[in-house]
């Protein structure tokens, strides 16, 4: 699976990470988060995988 692929995909649904190298998806999250933030990075990064045929 690409990084920048998942990047990508996670950018459309509202999250912002930057690929490293080929295959490493980095996130930094604010120094405080709420719930809801977390929440949203779960369900867009779970959907960017399935979307790209990952687990």
């Amino acid at each position: 699976m690409s990084a920048k692929k998942l990047c990508l995909s996670m950018m459309k649904k509202g999250v912002l990470a930057k690929d490293t190298q080929q295959s490493t998806v980095r996130i930094a999250p604010p120094l405080t988060i709420r719930e809801n933030d977390v929440d949203l990075l779960v369900t867009a990064l779970d959907s960017a995988v399935k979307e790209y045929g990952g687990a």
